[in-house]
């Protein structure tokens, strides 16, 4: 950690020599291009000349104090306190912590009014709470102050999470500069991790505020206290201290002795170790120790116990066993199938989208010396902040991963406690760049690349978004998934685009005065790659491809010759393939001279931009941060939250129902009600008896039955649709009513529509009205199905007569039950032809509405996803279709078939 000090300065290092191949500033001694503005320092046109340094040591940067903590307040609030109540309560997870915290506010608050006086059960045990008491009993002040609404419990969290952020602004500004501190901010609070931990009731964002708390001020008071001998400064180091100390009781009462003491406790320790042994530390000659010598000491044999302790509890602890005050996290009966390594790393990697992507290389770049600061030769030596900070971030960024790492086989993935000590080692590489740290084309390519391969990853498993709330087996919905890749798309354009433009170079001196003067240097440019690339390999790199480009022309004169006189082999090529070969002579050669203008181009206008806004270019790694993290916190997870939550179907049940219309739930606990219609509504837990409810006659005894035809309503899970529906259909050969489909997982259902159109997912696959499909048949499953006939859709929807290999298209299929059907069957897709076929297996209806749920006279439509290989030629095939349970088909009794295939027809491949 030596190498740290060796830039700082105080340590009298000179400062390290500019990069002579940093693109965009002219070679040694050549005079700029005609036209261009004269030379610019960045970091003095920033400041105004020196930067001034504050009287903790810290450059300044240029900004005033008051003016950069407003921004920083303004901005964590903006960031966490909207939207809190905006998504309902996440159901179980969210609704179990609030019922918890409802539980405390009652027996320890003494809370009364409303739905918070209703029985309760007895004052919960940390067993019941799986971790410390402190985010409880912060959600339970919020309803005790505010009754029982979501936003009551979530306000109070997020105001831990704006603490913990403004905490952090404080260390990094005071130690580092202000601009540090307010870049810290601006990537902690565009982490998913601790903006969304802030904005629900799970809990831990108390031990992340707390962790932050504990880190700054244990390590303020070490440095502070470090460097200041006369009495008169003991203010600061005593303050830090007491942010310190309330940091890691709030972390042992929140997640233990391990997470919440050990961590931070051992971090200031052993960074007082590192700075005592590296010669950092002022004073040695001296035999009286500095107060930073006490705070470090104490923090060191503070975190050894700790960590001792922590240990031996987890080592003699069960998951049957009261979960013990000291350990503060509940263990699994079963460890996770993953390893320790994997667990907590792809956990960050998920949870810290975007950010992720540039953390690995802001973490390499903290070990670079600082970049020494203008005027900061005037201040007398002492122990240098910014250094102390670095070492204290590495080393306690590395216990915090090493603590929850130990404790992953043991409780599962944990939700990260420290990502506030990964925004500061950001923010420190941010502020590098901008004081003339080099630029770095490896750390713009790297990160976009892991930023790409982490988008794939989240696209491809939208449930690893879900990382962020660290819950057990939550569920993604489906009707989610389109617009999550979306937003996801968004987000990885936005933060790599920016952070790429940001670190390849280091911004030019000077720009083109005018387009005119642009125009020629990019034809100059052009021309010496053209040029390079003649040299390459002694010219045999241009001469491949020119070769190569010779073999496409004569490969699209080919394919264009052949499919005009009707050759075989080019005839039977897929139309997508032989358009491909035509014209790649020509798409391919234009891509690669267009792709280089346009790349340059884009870095031109970053260029320019940064220029005529007069700002630092490593801004926009920060502004890249703020567009992604907004984008997700205030779009994509709000909308996620809608379809997990019952919010939505309650306010829909209160602007569609009439006085006196009852409500009821079906696999929705009807607590979650309490938060929306002010008391308990009737609850279901057996699909018989809600159909019963809400079908009940008018002399019906049942619970909150209103007068005769009364409406009633049922909020279902989505689960139990299936079930309902087809209990429904059995009565009233109609689909269920429902109101309210926009969610996957919770719906708004009820035993009439009102004159309003049925919002339900089985409208499109179980039909009350007759069908007349493209391609008729006449064809019967043994006496229990009739097939109606099928027909092919592409995206759009439309009816098509032909497909294209490598292209999406859907196969409907049209049955009519005529008994309840036996047998536990799944469909079968053959499409035959030329010694080829198409094997379309897979579950009707996607497994979501099974046979045994369809009632006679139900018209079912299968869709199918269908999607030929690139081998296909064109031609005709025969479509082939039936059911199998194992190595039995479902026996055809009528119609054409083979092997009990039914005979479907003709498929066209062009």
């Amino acid at each position: 950690m030596s190498s740290v000090h060796r830039g700082d300065p105080h340590s009298g290092a000179p400062p390290a020599a500019p990069d002579p191949h940093a693109t965009g500033a002219p070679p040694h001694g050549e005079a700029p291009p005609h036209g261009e503005a004269p030379p610019r320092d960045d970091r003095s046109a920033e400041t105004g000349g020196a930067p001034a340094v504050h009287r903790a040591g810290a450059v300044d940067g240029g900004w005033r104090s008051g003016p950069a903590r407003l921004a920083a307040v303004a901005l964590a609030a903006v960031a966490l306190l909207p939207l809190l109540s905006k998504s309902g309560i996440w159901d179980p997870y969210e609704l179990d912590n609030a019922d918890l915290a409802r539980r405390i506010a009652i027996h320890v608050f003494g809370a009364r009014g409303g739905d918070l006086a209703a029985p309760a059960e007895q004052l919960p045990t940390l067993t019941d709470l799986g971790m410390g008491e402190l985010g409880f009993t912060s959600m339970a002040l919020g309803f005790r102050l505010f009754g029982l609404h979501d936003w009551a419990g979530r306000l109070p969290l997020a105001l831990w999470g704006l603490a913990g952020a403004l905490v952090l602004y404080e260390l990094l500004a005071r130690l580092v500069d202000r601009k540090a501190g307010l870049y810290g901010v601006a990537v902690l609070v565009t982490m998913p991790l601790y903006v969304m931990q802030a904005r629900t009731m799970l809990g831990d964002i108390v031990t992340m505020a707390a962790l932050t708390m504990a880190f700054c001020g244990l390590t303020g008071a070490l440095i502070e206290g470090g460097r200041r001998a006369h009495r008169g400064a003991l203010l600061a180091p005593a303050a830090w201290l007491a942010v310190g100390i309330l940091g890691l009781a709030a972390g042992y009462l929140s997640r233990g002795l391990l997470i919440g003491v050990a961590v931070p406790a051992l971090g200031a320790g052993l960074t007082w170790l590192v700075l005592r042994t590296s010669g950092a530390w002022p004073g040695l000659e001296g035999p009286r120790p500095t107060l930073g010598d006490l705070v470090g000491g104490a923090a060191l044999l503070l975190g050894v116990a700790a960590a001792a302790k922590g240990l031996l509890v987890l080592a003699s602890s069960s998951a049957d066993a009261p979960l013990p005050r000291v350990l503060g996290v509940a263990l699994l009966k079963k460890p996770p199938v993953e390893s320790t390594f994997d667990l907590t790393l792809r956990q960050l990697g998920h949870a810290l989208f975007p950010w992720s992507a540039f953390l690995p290389f802001a973490i390499g770049r903290i070990f670079r010396a600082p970049a020494p600061a203008r005027g900061a030769a005037a201040v007398a030596p002492h122990l240098d902040g910014e250094a102390g900070v670095r070492i204290a971030l590495v080393v306690t960024s590395a216990l915090a991963y090493g603590a929850f790492a130990l404790l992953a086989p043991h409780a599962g993935a944990l939700p990260f406690s420290g990502p506030a000590l990964f925004a500061a080692i950001a923010a420190l590489a941010i502020r590098d760049l901008e004081r003339g740290a080099p630029s770095s084309r490896a750390l713009a390519v790297g990160c976009s690349v892991l930023a790409f391969v982490l988008y794939r990853d989240l696209v491809l498993s939208p449930d690893r978004a879900l990382s962020v709330f660290s819950v057990d087996k939550p569920v993604f919905p489906k009707s989610f998934e389109e617009e999550a890749g979306s937003a996801m798309r968004f987000v990885l354009i936005a933060f790599a685009g920016l952070v790429a433009l940001t670190w390849f170079e280091e911004q030019p001196r000077a720009l083109d005065r005018s387009f005119k003067a642009w125009a020629r240097r990019l034809a100059h440019d052009i021309q010496a790659g053209a040029a390079e690339l003649a040299r390459i390999w002694g010219g045999n790199l241009l001469f491949l491809l020119i070769v190569l480009e010779a073999a496409l022309v004569g490969v699209g004169a080919m394919l264009f010759v052949g499919r005009r006189i009707g050759w075989g082999t080019v005839a039977r090529m897929p139309n997508h393939l032989a358009a491909y070969g035509m014209n790649a002579w020509w798409a391919l050669p234009l891509l690669l001279a267009v792709a280089p203008v346009a790349l340059i181009a884009v870095r031109d206008a970053f260029r320019f931009v940064v220029a005529r806004a007069s700002m630092p270019r490593a801004l926009g790694t920060p502004l890249a941060g703020l567009v992604a993290g907004f984008a997700l916190s205030f779009w994509y997870y709000p909308a996620l939250a809608a379809q997990l939550s019952p919010k939505e179907v309650f306010e829909s049940y209160e602007s569609l129902r009439a006085p006196g219309e009852p409500l009821a739930t079906l696999g929705v606990r009807s607590r979650a009600a309490a938060y929306y219609q002010g008391g308990e509504v009737a609850s279901f837990d057996d699909v018989q008896q809600a159909f019963a409810w809400l079908t009940a006659a008018a002399d019906s005894a049942a619970e909150g039955a209103a007068a005769p035809g009364a409406r009633r309503w049922l909020v279902v899970k989505s689960d139990e649709l299936p079930r309902l529906n087809s209990l429904f259909r059995k009565h009233h050969k109609r689909n269920l009513p429902v109101l309210d489909g926009r969610s996957s997982q919770i719906l708004l259902a009820s035993n009439e529509l009102g004159g309003r159109p049925n919002e339900s997912w089985l409208n499109r696959v179980v039909l009350d009205e007759p069908v007349a499909p493209a391609n008729p048949i006449d064809a019967m499953f043994e006496d229990q199905l009739e097939v109606l006939g099928w027909e092919l859709t592409d995206d759009d929807g439309q009816k098509v007569a032909s497909v294209v290999p490598q292209k999406t298209y859907r196969l409907r299929t049209y049955f009519r039950v005529h008994r309840s059907i036996t047998g536990n069957w799944k469909m079968f897709v053959h499409i035959d032809g030329f010694q080829r076929r198409y094997n379309g297996d897979h579950p009707v209806l996607e497994g979501r509405y099974p046979l045994s749920l369809w009632q006679p006279g139900d018209v079912i439509v299968d869709d199918h996803e269908l999607r030929l290989e690139p081998n296909f030629t064109p031609g005709d095939y025969a479509l082939y279709f039936g059911f199998f349970a194992g190595d039995t088909r479902f026996q055809v009794t009528r119609g054409a078939e083979h092997e009990d295939r039914i005979r479907g027809g003709v498929i066209r491949v062009r």
